[in-house]
């Protein structure tokens, strides 16, 4: 079993398909396809120029003329009127990929990945298993109406509407978009269930998106699990299975992030109606800052000597200071020496001999630059000449001493009174 990724153009739609039997010509088969299954062809056209790949290999044997296709002819024909729709064998249909042409988000595929065979009785016993049933549990077994269920309450796919595309024209009305793309996938994977998008303050039940809580609640929820995914801060493979979902959640819910019960609407309603009518019961407190890197600081354009300080940022962004004060301070401290390094081996700069003349020369050029102005200079200038709560030495007391222990509310001011100097040292 070998898998070549091959040229659409070197394939060729099977004239002998079992689907329709022999026909003359490849178009002759392609429309032999759209004869029997029209309204199916379209929906897999549809698919292959939103999703910009064929997921399913075919299966295909070398010959003369190219490579037959024996198994995955739909696919192909879809794939090729889609490069080329004058092949199509109507108008309609012709018109019908013109139009999903003009419409494509993603690359047209010219080149698909497939399994080669070069001998035929395996192909045949191939086909047997895929296409004639079960066979006593030899072939494939179709999934019941329980597993179909299961499958969309993991993945959130299978469903008539698609939420993260819902969610994302939601943000966009309330010009609340954030800055990167939105992952649909990753989106969609983490509101896969209706327990998960009551979480958030959205429903989908009876195929129709609305809010079940308040909508500046709703607004704020949302914007922040977008930006979240956006940033990367959260991928799909810290969402895979429902324990990663729900400890994303919860994560949210312990920073006040998600709408709380008294935000509940007495009834869901329809998320455009709310867009018209954005009533807040109160104005809501911005939850208070529980990790040393907060959600909403500016992104970093890391570069890739920066490999190891980004991931330590990273790290700040998911360490807790309540669950993780000491590895807090420990990477606060490394943080701060690696961003003062970068930018001083960036700027060619003559290295100090010890971290707080490192983080003066730095704030001196950067003011030199007018990167930070004169009273941001002189408050960095005092955090680094003295021995206060807040100050260099005190960061070093954090590492070296066993009775300095730190405290969540010192940490969060570090970061009040570093966070401009540490973002602009890292961004160059």
């Amino acid at each position: 079993m070998a898998y070549e990724e091959l040229k659409v153009a070197d394939l060729r739609v099977n004239q002998a398909n079992d689907r329709h039997g022999e026909v003359g010509s490849e178009d002759l088969a392609i429309a032999e396809l759209f004869r029997l299954h029209d309204a199916q062809m379209r929906g897999l056209a549809a698919d292959i120029s939103a999703e910009g790949a064929i997921y399913d290999p075919p299966l295909v044997m070398l010959s003369d003329d190219g490579y037959i296709v024996f198994d995955g002819n739909r696919r192909v024909a879809c794939a090729k009127l889609l490069v080329d729709p004058n092949r199509a064998s109507s108008v309609g249909v012709r018109d019908f990929f013109v139009q999903l042409g003009r419409d494509a988000q993603r690359q047209i595929p010219t080149r698909v990945m497939c399994q080669v065979e070069n001998n035929s009785d395996l192909i045949d016993s191939i086909l047997f298993r895929r296409h004639t049933g079960s066979q006593r549990g030899v072939g494939q077994l179709n999934w019941n109406d329980r597993a179909k269920l299961n499958f969309v309450e993991r993945t959130g796919r299978g469903g008539d509407i698609n939420v993260a595309a819902e969610i994302e024209t939601f943000l966009a009305a309330a010009e609340r978009l954030p800055e990167g793309a939105i992952p649909w996938s990753t989106l969609t994977r983490l509101l896969s269930s209706e327990a998960f998008r009551n979480r958030a303050g959205i429903s989908s039940a009876g195929h129709r998106f609305r809010l079940t809580h308040d909508h500046g609640a709703v607004t704020e929820a949302l914007h922040r699990i977008a930006t979240d995914l956006s940033n990367k801060v959260v991928t799909l493979r810290d969402l895979w299975n429902n324990e990663g979902k729900r400890a994303y959640l919860n994560r949210l819910d312990e920073e006040g992030v998600l709408p709380h019960e008294n935000e509940r609407l007495q009834a869901p309603v329809e998320a455009a109606a709310a867009l018209r009518n954005p009533r807040r019961t109160q104005p809501r407190a911005k939850p208070p800052q529980t990790t040393f890197i907060p959600a909403d600081a500016p992104r970093i354009q890391w570069i890739a000597a920066q490999q190891r300080v980004r991931a330590i940022w990273e790290e700040l962004q998911s360490l807790t200071f309540r669950e993780h004060p000491n590895a807090t301070s420990a990477l606060m401290r490394i943080l701060v020496e690696l961003s003062v390094e970068s930018y001083l081996a960036e700027h060619q700069l003559d290295v100090p001999d010890s971290l707080s003349r490192k983080v003066g020369t730095v704030s001196a050029d950067l003011l030199r630059r007018q990167i930070i102005d004169r009273p941001y200079f002189d408050e960095l200038e005092r955090i680094r000449r003295d021995d206060q709560l807040i100050s260099v030495t005190s960061m070093q007391r954090y590492i070296h001493s066993p009775d300095f222990a730190p405290m969540e509310n010192e940490l969060r001011v570090y970061w009040v009174r570093l966070g401009r100097f540490l973002i602009a040292s890292l961004s160059r």
